[in-house]
Parts: C-alpha cells; structure tokens; sequence
C-alpha cells in the first residue's frame, strides 16, 4: 500500500519545519531565481531562431526587440545601486560612450542601427523602433549596450544586467578620466600664451566634478558596512537585513531587491 499524507504527522519531539527561518529564505530565493532563468530561457525559445549562416530571416512575426522588453531590462538595470550614476549627458555621459564605441566599429561611417543591421539583418531597426519616445536614462542605457556588446547585448541585458550597468560605469569613468588629462594638458600648454582661461589672466578656473561613486562602495552601504567587510560579516547583515525586508514576510519588495542586487554584487568579486 502507498503512502498517504493525509494520515501523516511528524515524528514526537521533532522541530517543525518552519522554524528554519533562515533555510525558507534560502528556499525560497533559489525557487525564484530558478523561476526568473527559466523564463529567460522561454523567451530564448520563443525568439526567431538563426538563420542563413547566422543571420536572422525576417518571416512577418513580432520583432525580437520591443518597447516592452526594453521597460524590462530598464527595471532590472535600476536595481543595481550604481544606477544613478549613469548619466545621459550632453557633452559626456551615455550619449558620449555610445559615440565612442561607434567611432570605433568596424565602418565608423555608419550609424549603430546601420552597423547592427549589418551584423544581424534587422536588429537595428527594431532597436530604433522599440527605443523610439522621450530620452530616458534606460534607454539610452540600451542604446550603449548595444554599441558595446553588438547583437550580444540580448543576453547580457536579460541574464547580468547588474553587470550591464558595473561595465557601462567602468567604461564612463575611464572615458571621464580620459577628459579630465585632456583638459589638464591644454591647460598646461595654454598657461604660458597669456591667453584667455590661462593661469595670469586671473579668469575663473573650471571646477572640477567630483568622481562618481563607486558601485561596490555605494552596496555596502545599503547594507550599513564600511569598507573591507568580509564576505561572511556581508553574508550575515545580508540574511538579517533579508528577513525585514522579504515580501512573503510582509516587507517591501523593491527594498527587498536592491537589498539583494547589493549582496549579488559585494559576492561577485
């Protein structure tokens, strides 16, 4: 005869499941990111397979690309705590990068819809389509992921899109850094002309911005750390912090995930 739970009961003297508090959350975290992999590998599924040596074959369906999934990868970049440090600009910021990273395509006389198109037959065009509306900091975000990461930039943005923002941070410091000793240098060359802007002419001199924040610096505090925090002093603040903040526990759910964004990125190094 089989086993029956309805007649079931745990053993005398047994703990009850539920205490293990701790173990739940754990549970409960890997069901959801098992639950979030395996939607992205539908959406994989449900995306017009290669084609033509690799190249995609427009058939009439809906574009791989829409104003939809777009809002989505805008979401789960905004839960990254370096976020708000990604600017759009005028002169630098994402605007600048993403002019960089065309001048450095392989014809840099092309747009980054034509030089996609050229890489992927369509991918461009349904870029510019469904990132067509207001300038926004996501979608520009998405314009400079794919000026970084070319037809890859599909993956990047719905499976580490945490990582989509540290890299895009890196790439716009190093691009701030690269300005800054331009400046530094004309400056050093026009002090002695007695030019305007020089050091005697008494002019005003530029103030300089402040370095943005730095991603790793910016979790440790959402978790209240200082700086050179061990992974298990990090570990532990994390599963405290979780238990206030989890939803199925009556806490606040966007709380909860750049909680766990911040964690996700203080154990990635």
């Amino acid at each position: 005869m089989g086993f029956d739970p309805r007649h079931w009961r745990p053993p005398a003297g047994s703990r009850p499941v539920t205490a293990n508090l701790d173990g739940l959350l754990a549970e409960n975290e890997a069901l959801r990111r098992e639950v979030r992999q395996l939607r992205l590998q539908l959406e994989q599924v449900r995306q017009p397979r290669p084609q033509d040596g690799g190249r995609r074959v427009s058939s009439g369906a809906a574009p791989t690309i829409t104003p939809q999934l777009v809002e989505r990868w805008g979401v789960a970049m905004a839960r990254h705590p370096g976020w708000s440090e990604l600017r759009i600009g005028p002169p630098g910021g994402l605007r600048g990068l993403v002019e960089d990273l065309r001048a450095q395509a392989w014809n840099p006389a092309l747009s980054l819809e034509e030089e996609l198109n050229r890489q992927q037959a369509g991918l461009g065009t349904e870029l510019a389509a469904a990132l067509r509306g207001p300038h926004s900091r996501s979608r520009w975000a998405v314009r400079a992921a794919f000026a970084l990461y070319g037809p890859r930039a599909t993956e990047w943005l719905s499976e580490e899109p945490w990582r989509v923002v540290m890299e895009l941070g890196r790439r716009l410091d190093q691009r701030e850094q690269r300005r800054g000793t331009r400046t530094a240098n004309n400056s050093a060359s026009g002090g002695t002309s007695g030019g305007p802007g020089d050091g005697s002419s008494g002019g005003p001199t530029p103030k300089r911005k402040p370095p943005p924040a730095d991603p790793r610096r910016e979790a440790l505090r959402l978790l209240g750390l200082e700086a050179g925090a061990s992974r298990d002093l990090i570990k532990r603040t994390y599963r405290r912090l979780a238990k206030n903040h989890h939803p199925d526990l009556g806490g606040d759910a966007e709380a909860f995930l750049r909680l766990d964004a911040a964690y996700r990125l203080l154990m990635a190094r």
